[in-house]
């Protein structure tokens, strides 16, 4: 039983002693994240660009979208 008290001791020690090593990490994920919403921000927009320069019309019926019979 002492043997267990004593490790866990330990284990404690080392994880509160350790360094936390976020300051690291940070910057790369802030790139990471600013180039997600750009990528995101220019999909949105060249698709909005896209919608405009076709000029989808929505049809007012479900019969209207189904091409003629010949």
């Amino acid at each position: 039983m002492f043997v267990a008290q004593q490790a866990r001791r330990q284990m404690l020690t080392r994880l509160q002693s350790a360094p936390i090593a976020a300051e690291c990490r940070g910057p790369r994920r802030a790139q990471g994240r600013l180039f997600k919403t750009a990528v995101i921000v220019t999909l949105l927009g060249g698709g909005w660009f896209a919608y405009h320069a076709v000029e989808f019309h929505v049809p007012a019926s479900v019969v209207e979208a189904l091409p003629p019979r010949l």
